[in-house]
């Protein structure tokens, strides 16, 4: 307990240990699992260290993490942890317990291995207390929601032209992920993010923008003072966020004004990539919650931020494609990467340098390193996730630079697998992509959750 108060200082650890008396009498299990149940709605999560004899303290609901300390008698039920029920049990009577939400580790509590195991056990452990620490962290998470469609991620389902989203969609998906995972959505009008624009610092947005130019390594087809109106946006998000008490922000926002003029269109990547991201706040373009909810997960458990782009998948080059006029420029979290300031590709006057064409994010993003491509599906309870190697997409095609959205993300997958579970009207069109190997966090992420896990690969 020392050494996990010195790994996790803001973590307050309730402990208790349960012993018998010196006669062999009665116990304290009781009186500590009623203190359990009444702490429940307070706790993020159970660590149970030792033999296991009443599985009562496994299966509360919270996120739970169950300790082999060896050597001990191992009355453990590591099967149940798993399948949520017995096949061929032989005892009888006892609770009949609900779906657990279990991972399970290990301690050497004589000093009997190697110290390097020994160390290695304890580092697994720290290292399954991070996540219930981030889940922790996205139960206290409110995103901002500020947009002009009808619907949250409209334009992710690009699916069966004669179908649509439920009336109720809205109000489905934010309970569901208020229920299961505790985060909350403050959805905004967009009158409210005119006048936070009318109100920006304008003083303050050209200091703002010139940073972004000065670190850019150019400005191609676009204006400073189309930086400028990006770099405003930015702090009418912002001002909006801080007004809001939210941590994280999710815009679909195409005008400063709400006019319908050409020259007060922009688009607000640049703003989240450059403005917010290296601030720890995360930040996605289109409104997308299913996407955000991953990317805030990511971040607090590895400090990067994430891709969201629009997935390709290449089965004849074996590659994912992720595009999008923007992509973190730290994407290892303590990092910068070349990037360039272009017009927007979705701007009708883009490459015009006329008001309007807006800014786009062309992130020159590292090769050769593991990347996690991945979503959570709140309506389905459930994780997609595969891996690859990001290469350099230059040597797979020509021109790329100028198809389609300016940032690419391209990793080597094994696409065939990957295609077999793309569907739109189920899934969207939408991932992320985070740097390194991921999956076996994500798939301890979804059994801490209650969320099942579609390895998209395998």
């Amino acid at each position: 307990m020392r050494q996990l108060r010195q790994e996790f200082p803001d973590i307050e650890f309730v402990a208790r240990e349960i012993r018998r008396d010196s006669e062999g009498g009665s116990d304290s299990v009781e009186q500590i699992y009623n203190e359990l149940e009444d702490l429940r709605d307070g706790l993020d999560g159970v660590l149970i260290i030792g033999t296991l004899s009443d599985y009562r303290f496994a299966f509360t609901g919270l996120p739970t993490i169950m300790v082999y300390n060896l050597f001990k008698w191992m009355n453990i039920p590591y099967k149940r942890f798993i399948t949520d029920h017995y096949q061929d049990r032989i005892l009888i009577g006892g609770p009949d317990y609900g779906p657990g939400r279990v991972l399970t580790a290990q301690l050497d509590r004589r000093n009997a291995c190697r110290p390097s195991v020994s160390s290695a056990m304890f580092d697994d452990l720290v290292a399954k207390i991070r996540l219930i620490e981030a889940i922790a962290r996205l139960r206290r998470s409110r995103i901002l929601s500020v947009s002009p469609r009808e619907h949250l991620a409209q334009v992710d389902y690009q699916g069966d032209v004669h179908s649509h989203l439920p009336d109720d969609y809205d109000k489905r998906y934010m309970q569901a992920l208020k229920e299961t995972l505790g985060t909350e959505i403050i959805r905004v009008e967009p009158e409210a993010f005119y006048k936070a624009v009318r109100e920006a610092d304008e003083e303050k947005a050209k200091q703002i923008a010139n940073i972004w130019i000065d670190e850019a390594e150019e400005v191609v087809d676009t204006t400073e003072s189309e930086v400028v109106k990006t770099a405003k946006s930015y702090l009418a998000l912002d001002a909006l966020r801080e007004r809001h008490d939210c941590n994280a922000v999710s815009t679909h926002m195409r005008s400063l004004t709400g006019s319908g003029k050409t020259e007060d269109m922009f688009w607000p990547g640049l703003g989240l990539e450059c403005g917010f991201k290296p601030r720890g706040i995360q930040a996605v373009c289109q409104d997308y919650p299913n996407i955000l909810v991953a990317q805030l997960l990511g971040y607090f458990v590895t400090g990067r931020p994430s891709m969201l782009g629009d997935l390709m998948v290449d089965t004849f080059n074996g590659v994912d494609v992720l595009t999008h006029c923007g992509a973190p420029i730290n994407p290892h979290g303590d990092d910068r990467v070349p990037y360039i300031i272009r017009s927007h590709a979705e701007s009708p006057v883009r490459g015009t340098l006329n008001p309007g064409s807006s800014t786009g994010l062309q992130v020159k993003l590292p090769v050769d390193e593991p990347v996690t491509i991945w979503k959570v599906y709140v309506l389905h309870k459930k994780i997609g996730v595969h891996t690859g190697e990001s290469v350099d997409g230059h040597s797979l095609y020509e021109n790329l630079d100028d198809i389609m959205c300016r940032t690419k993300m391209i990793a080597k997958v094994d696409a065939a697998k990957v295609q077999k579970h793309f569907s739109p009207d189920e899934y969207g069109i939408h991932r992320t992509a985070t740097f390194g190997d991921l999956r076996e966090k994500i798939k301890d992420l979804a059994t801490l959750i209650g969320f099942d896990v579609m390895e998209e690969d395998r």
